[in-house]
């Protein structure tokens, strides 16, 4: 069982929103990392925590610096 935090929340809504910036799916983004399209899903509904390097994956991904992922989340 995963506990959803506020800070996992944003941090799926602030990818979520940079995906929709850039016209990307979820199917895309998760080819992209080489993950499953449901991780994407988790990731965004706040119920996963990326590690380090899936961090910097879905970054790279979405050709923003890591930090962009982070902002705003307090």
């Amino acid at each position: 069982m995963s506990i959803i935090s506020a800070k996992h929340v944003k941090f799926g809504k602030r990818i979520k929103e940079l995906r929709a910036d850039v016209g990307m799916t979820q199917d895309v983004l998760a080819a992209k990392i080489g993950k499953d399209r449901s991780y994407v899903g988790f990731i965004e509904r706040g119920e996963r925590n990326p590690g380090l390097e899936v961090i910097f994956d879905i970054a790279a991904a979405l050709n923003v610096k890591p930090d962009e992922l982070l902002k705003e989340i307090k």
